[in-house]
């Protein structure tokens, strides 16, 4: 029987054993999430390719949610979702918010207006929205942290994106399509590490 292969998320204490300098703001920082896209044959039936059409992307779609340790390893492959489908209700849905434990911290895009969905002592912190046309200082240096941590998840979703397997999912193979993904996802983590400073420590040791 097919067993998921993203079945355990790294607990926070484990994360630092090899936290990058880039997330000395976040240290609590138990996963990077974000949503990606992946490109499927037309579905025949109008109300499917209604929901698999992803307006943003411009092609019909569908959508799993990625997260990433604080080292950039892929920890958590959400299942498949039609492209139409928000990044709120993928995590509403997925069974991510499982995971968390009083004290996480996960770091998100903007549009992962979440806090509400989240476990009692858990936060997200996302970039600041403009607040009357011009971000203050503390905010652009926030901004700024975030991003540099957030790079990592899609820079991994980048290399999964690499797999030619996954840049189109025919109508004859959509029934693999999620144990594809997962095994793709694991073949990224057996890769050279995307973190200089994980290479680096790689070599010394």
């Amino acid at each position: 029987m097919y067993q998921d292969c993203m079945g355990i998320v790294p607990s926070r204490e484990k994360n630092k054993t090899s936290m990058p300098g880039s997330f000395l703001l976040f240290g609590n920082c138990r996963m990077v999430i974000d949503c990606t896209d992946i490109k499927v044959a037309v579905p025949g039936l109008m109300s499917d390719q209604n929901v698999t059409c992803s307006s943003y992307r411009g092609m019909n779609s569908f959508k799993v949610l990625i997260g990433v340790a604080p080292n950039a390893i892929i920890t958590y492959v959400s299942k498949l979702y039609p492209g139409s489908t928000s990044d709120k209700e993928i995590v509403r849905d997925c069974g991510i918010l499982e995971h968390f434990e009083t004290g996480d911290l996960v770091l998100a895009d903007k549009g992962f207006l979440i806090q509400d969905l989240l476990p009692n002592g858990v936060s997200v912190n996302i970039p600041p929205f403009l607040n009357k046309g011009k971000f203050t200082a503390s905010e652009i240096a926030l901004t700024k942290s975030i991003a540099t941590c957030r790079i990592h998840v899609e820079r991994a979703n980048a290399r999964l994106k690499e797999f030619k397997i996954l840049s189109f999912i025919p109508s004859n193979m959509r029934c693999y399509d999620e144990k594809i993904l997962q095994l793709c996802a694991s073949l990224v983590n057996l890769q050279y590490p995307l973190i200089k400073e994980m290479s680096d420590r790689l070599e010394f040791d």
